[in-house]
């Protein structure tokens, strides 16, 4: 029984990559797949315009911001994550700057295939 909801559990997990390459391929940058569970670091291999990259997913709370990196402490380990002009933040449903975000917010960060981040947003403490 444990089997099955842990295959179910996987393939609903790559049917919402799947999804979040979609999106990529119309534009911009793929959206945050939701991964289950309480996670802190999370790298997804997906197909996005038919080719393979490599989504790095980052979640914490924000303990350093400049405009060239946020640092997340990451389950009680510092994680910078490098962001530029081209980050997309989002913050309440809303599109801010780097220099908007503040010092103990939670936040997830993705990164594809190295390099800075294409999207941040704050989320919900774990």
């Amino acid at each position: 029984m444990r089997r099955l909801a842990a295959t179910i559990a996987v393939l609903s997990f790559l049917a919402l990559a799947g999804g979040a390459a979609i999106t990529a391929a119309r534009g911009g940058p793929p959206g945050f797949p939701q991964i289950p569970g309480n996670w802190a670091h999370a790298e997804i291999n997906v197909r996005i315009g038919k080719k393979p990259h490599t989504l790095i997913l980052d979640r914490g709370r924000i303990m350093q911001v400049s405009p060239t990196q946020i640092t997340l402490r990451e389950l009680g380990t510092p994680t910078p994550v490098p962001l530029d002009a081209s980050t997309v933040i989002m913050f309440r449903a809303r599109q801010i700057t780097a220099a908007q975000l503040r010092r103990g917010l939670y936040a997830e960060t993705m990164i594809i295939d190295g390099g800075a981040a294409v999207r941040v947003r704050e989320t919900l403490a774990p």
